[in-house]
């Protein structure tokens, strides 16, 4: 039986499959039934009621339709979302968004006194805070949250640490400080600061964040006979168990009826070296060059630091390379990327991406699922259209892009001091972005990955990011 990484992603998966099943089966109008279908029982595992399970699998549903429950009328019925809205509708704008329904609406004040507190006869805490928001009651402190300006100063008082700083996991998970509470105490986006990175879905243990989904666009695209191609990312290694290679990987995926597949470690390949070529050009000018393949660190610069964001490397990400190379060949093909990553999704929908939608691991799972393909009992095939190198395959990982911009200089006999610096995780990415705005920066090449470990450790991965990358390694010595 498959293992998940928590029930959330069980929960995921399970609506994900039945919309796919559904949409193969030519079924879609029956969506109605599925949240009774899926919480059949009258036991709540997992909230107040059987109720509001069965209302936060239909919101779940509503975004693997493609939709933003804030794009809809909530009194719409999901067989009413399928009949009037599904037909040409296109995912845009946010990828990204809170299931209102799903939010625990986590305590938010921001410093509590906790069971520690020893009722000491120093009380620095009391005498250290400069709103008088401190009281002892029966020789406890107590805060009181309405003067309480959250300057921290008792927490660093307390000689016992009893005093601690909560944050709700959704905003601590984004280092973007997307992440905002509602006066309704409800969590939403910001937009215009979110990147997309996804860590707040996995931050969030309620589930209460998640994306939009084109997975029933791509079905419809394979029942319609279109030519549909499947460029996969390299993280793909591993994730459907430690026995399913990426060749039987790409054999599923021909017979979930996708046509063709390719490699975008291939691509990958290729961006290596045209970064080689722009790295000795433009180095001696600029100082430094920020690596441009990871969508949400190119937008966490954007945002965050957008007077040096002329330092981002011109060169687009092996996804756009791939989907342009595949489209100036075959400009009728639809090219559907594959991989780990949500912000990939926001990629895609920027102009000349030639990506026409992007599927997650997740999604790929759940379709493979739905169509009771088993991996392991199929035979290994190369991908459609050729083959990467070991380096082109090593981006999944810290360190791959850095490592495969320093063969491609020794390669082209291109005589530049390569100094990168590896940005492992958007804090490491804003310590050595805060580090290059200040002329500070400890190298001349920043390699930035917005997750800890690289793309092995997306959002949308099946498996831990030891295992993606133990698999990562042995997929590069497969060339």
């Amino acid at each position: 039986m498959r293992q998940f990484k928590s029930e959330v992603a069980k929960i995921k998966n399970d609506v994900l499959r039945e919309i796919a099943r559904l949409t193969f089966e030519s079924k879609l109008e029956e969506i109605d039934k599925l949240p009774r279908s899926l919480i059949e029982t009258s036991t709540s595992y997992y909230r107040c009621c059987v109720y509001k399970e069965r209302a936060i699998v239909a919101d779940r549903a509503k975004f693997a339709l493609g939709f933003s429950t804030k794009e809809l009328d909530g009194e719409e019925r999901l067989g009413e979302i399928v009949s009037n809205r599904l037909e040409g509708h296109d995912v845009n704008g946010a990828v990204l968004d809170v299931i209102e329904t799903a939010c625990d609406r986590c305590p938010i004040h921001k410093f509590i006194v906790t069971d520690a507190c020893r009722g000491c006869v120093a009380h620095y805490c009391l005498n250290t805070c400069p709103q008088d928001a401190i009281t002892i009651i029966e020789r406890k402190a107590h805060i009181d949250q309405d003067k309480c300006v959250e300057c921290g100063r008792c927490s660093q008082a307390c000689h016992f640490h009893a005093i601690v700083e909560v944050k709700r996991p959704c905003e601590r998970s984004c280092s973007a400080k997307a992440i905002i509470s509602n006066s309704d105490r409800n969590s939403s986006i910001d937009e215009d600061l979110c990147i997309s990175c996804g860590n707040c879905i996995i931050g969030c243990p309620f589930g209460a964040i998640t994306d939009k989904s084109m997975m029933v666009k791509v079905i419809e695209w394979i029942k319609n006979g279109e030519n549909v191609v499947a460029a996969v990312a390299p993280a793909v290694a591993g994730q459907f168990g430690p026995n399913v290679e990426v060749g039987q990987v790409m054999n599923a995926l021909l017979k979930l009826g996708f046509t063709h597949t390719a490699e975008v470690a291939q691509s990958a390949d290729e961006v290596a070296r045209l970064e080689a070529e722009e790295f000795a050009e433009m180095v001696d000018e600029k100082g430094w060059l920020a690596s441009s393949c990871c969508p949400a660190f190119v937008d966490y610069i954007k945002t965050q630091f957008p007077e040096i964001a002329g330092h981002i490397a011109p060169t687009p990400s092996p996804m756009v390379l791939e989907g342009r190379k595949i489209k100036q060949e075959n400009p009728d093909y639809k090219v559907v990327f594959i991989g780990p990553c949500i912000a990939k999704k926001k990629e895609s929908l920027q102009e000349g991406s030639c990506i026409d939608a992007v599927l997650t691991f997740e999604e790929l799972g759940a379709m493979f699922e739905a169509k009771d393909i088993d991996l392991e009992n199929l035979e290994s095939v190369d991908a459609s259209f050729g083959k990467a190198t070991s380096h082109g395959r090593g981006f999944a990982v810290s360190g791959g892009v850095a490592d495969a911009l320093e063969e491609a200089l020794k390669a082209q006999n291109l005589d530049v001091d390569l100094k990168p610096v590896k940005a492992n995780g958007l804090d490491e990415c804003r310590k050595m972005l805060t580090l290059a705005k200040a002329g500070r920066l400890p190298g001349n090449f920043i390699e930035g990955m917005s997750c800890k470990g690289g793309c092995i450790a997306g959002p949308a991965t099946l498996v831990l990011p030891k295992q993606g990358e133990k698999a990562v390694k042995k997929y590069k010595e497969e060339i």
